[in-house]
């Protein structure tokens, strides 16, 4: 095949535009995704997320129900006409009302004021749901991240291996099972690099789809682990969204029973009556239809058949002891979790400690000395095999630590409201 030399000057405009064309790649994948740090991602999914913004409009909705609490029924208006007096026709027109007793209008109210601050403890308790769903897809993008990379370095190991493989047997220094042996662990690693190129591929979109933007963000963090403080007061599980909301289901069932009670109270009735009384009265004169009579009317509606409304009020009764039982069960089981995640966070913090210490150190330590050895003839392709294995799988091992501690510490920052 005929070689094709490039002038100087040719060289340098083929190398000009190759430069031109990286640099606008380089320029579309900075516009198509941004990197982002953890407090960043918080604030942008409070902000975006569609579950949070669906809670505080179910708390506005709330908010707006207060004024429902005065339901009062639709005015009657009543005409006559007729022989409704005497002989001659007149004509009568009148106006009544009912009403519920003050006191359940009151207790409507206390209602609906308890179930809207429930729904802002219900916004609260999303936007802490959603800070540890973030939590935990941030760290887990950069989880994967870092096991690719340590796959990607793997790969290296190998292709090298293999390269020395295809060379001993070429040369006759060794047999065909060396060789069978680096690619199948090549082959091992490209499995292991698909499936994982797929992980990352969905937590990404996940991540993305709870930030709820329009950027392509993909989270940065220079450590991979969680740091931060963590809090080792259990008073503080006390404080917990849900349990306040349990706390306030508590309050609306105890309204709700004061509520059914208040309805055995009288209801109220006033009228109104305006009407023409053609004729002689009583007081013996004469009155035609420009003379008009008024009148007015008070009532009291008493609630003779009470049995329906005693039911309500046993149940209602049923219905409060429920709320309390939750409570108390809700509380336990939040302590509980706790304890578990505190204990968690220490073991995984105590079993990390010893891979950055001692493992860490002693797997560099086995790969250096078993190249060292297999380049010297000291160690033979199956021993330099496991060896290497080895060292990767303390690595490996190291990345899997890391993720347990960061979701002990997720679960303890979600458990105190953090």
């Amino acid at each position: 095949m005929k070689k094709i030399k490039l002038k100087n000057k040719d060289s340098l405009l083929i190398r000009h535009w190759l430069v031109c064309l990286l640099f606008i790649a380089n320029c579309q994948l900075a516009k198509s995704q941004m990197q982002i740090n953890l407090q960043a991602s918080l604030d942008t999914a409070i902000k975006n997320n569609l579950t949070v913004k669906n809670e505080k409009l179910r708390s506005e909705y709330h908010k707006k129900m207060i004024k429902t609490s005065a339901s009062i029924p639709q005015t009657n208006v009543i005409g006559q006409y007729g022989q409704i007096n005497s002989a001659y026709y007149d004509n009568s027109i009148g106006v009544t009302q009912s009403f519920n007793f003050p006191t359940v209008y009151s207790n409507q109210k206390k209602i609906l004021t308890e179930e809207w601050k429930t729904s802002v403890l219900n916004s609260a308790l999303k936007e802490v749901e959603t800070k540890k769903l973030v939590r935990q897809l941030f760290y887990g993008y950069l989880y994967l991240k870092q096991k690719e990379a340590l796959l990607y370095n793997n790969d290296s190991i190998y292709a090298s291996f293999l390269n020395k493989a295809n060379l001993r047997f070429t040369s006759g220094e060794s047999n065909v099972l060396e060789k069978i042996t680096a690619e199948t662990q090549r082959g091992n690693i490209a499995i292991q690099l698909n499936q994982l190129q797929k992980d990352v591929e969905l937590i990404l979109l996940q991540f993305r789809l709870v930030l709820n933007t329009t950027t392509a963000f993909v989270p940065y963090e220079q450590n991979i682990k969680y740091t931060g403080e963590i809090a080792r007061d259990s008073n503080l599980v006390n404080q917990h969204p849900l349990l306040k909301i349990m706390e306030q289901q508590k309050k609306v069932s105890f309204l709700n029973q004061k509520l059914e009670k208040s309805k055995l109270l009288p209801d109220l009735n006033f009228g109104y009556y305006n009407m023409s009384m053609k004729g002689t009265g009583s007081d013996d004169i004469t009155y035609t239809y420009s003379t008009r009579f008024q009148a007015l009317q008070v009532g009291v509606g008493i609630p003779l058949f009470f049995g329906s409304q005693k039911a309500k009020i046993n149940a209602a009764k049923i219905n409060q002891s429920i709320s309390e039982n939750l409570f108390l069960q809700e509380k336990t089981n939040l302590q509980l979790e706790y304890k578990s995640a505190i204990n968690q966070y220490l073991m995984h913090l105590k079993t990390t400690n010893y891979f950055e210490t001692v493992a860490l150190k002693n797997a560099s330590q086995i790969l250096e000395t078993a190249n060292k050895q297999y380049l010297n003839g000291e160690l033979n392709y199956l021993e330099w095999v496991m060896l290497t294995n080895q060292a990767i799988s303390i690595k490996s091992d190291y990345l899997d630590a890391v993720k347990n501690l960061n979701e002990s510490i997720i679960q303890i920052n979600y458990l105190i409201t953090k």
